[in-house]
């Protein structure tokens, strides 16, 4: 029972709709990432957010609302570590070295490139091929205008990207994703 303060009787703080929503958000990430966008129930995205499952429905209208969100936060991760590790004047090539290095952070959960993988594995479907096909285009474009590496050097940027998202997911021993000559 709430005291209509959004704290229990007991004094504990209810979590906001925005809390829960980042609850629901951080458990579809994880769930989509092991089950895929098909096979993945909101009942276990709900359990694992620990709230009851039409409080999903409540948050998002239907299972793809709720992927293609799981799917913009992972590119967030993404943007957000590119953004962090850029700096004015580095030359193309330190730049994109300065971006690499700071994707490993996102690395450090194997669900976020787990997950968007998933985003590619579901891109049968129009709607999540869109997503995905607009996210990496933009993705590379910020890349080039950040850096001001030329298109064929991005393309390698984001090739070798996906190498390293590959081996995280497989647990690729390193000789096997870096891509010296």
């Amino acid at each position: 029972m709430t005291t209509g303060r959004g704290t229990t009787k007991r004094g504990t703080r209810r979590p906001t709709a925005e809390e829960r929503r980042e609850q629901v958000l951080e458990a579809g990430i994880s769930v989509f990432a092991e089950f895929g966008y098909h096979a993945t129930k909101t009942a276990d995205i709900a359990k694992r957010a620990g709230i009851s499952q039409p409080y999903i429905y409540a948050l998002f209208d239907d299972k793809k609302t709720l992927f293609l969100a799981c799917l913009q936060r992972v590119r967030e991760q993404i943007r957000d570590a590119f953004t962090e590790a850029w700096r004015p004047g580095d030359t193309p090539e330190q730049s994109l070295m300065a971006l690499g290095r700071n994707y490993h952070k996102v690395l450090a959960n194997p669900d976020a490139p787990r997950c968007q993988l998933q985003g590619h594995a579901a891109s049968a479907d129009p709607e999540i091929r869109a997503f995905m096909r607009r996210g990496f285009m933009e993705a590379s474009d910020m890349v080039m205008e950040m850096t001001g590496a030329d298109r064929a050097t991005v393309v390698r940027f984001m090739a070798a990207g996906n190498l390293l998202n590959l081996g995280t997911v497989l647990g690729l021993p390193p000789e096997y994703t870096h891509m010296t000559p």
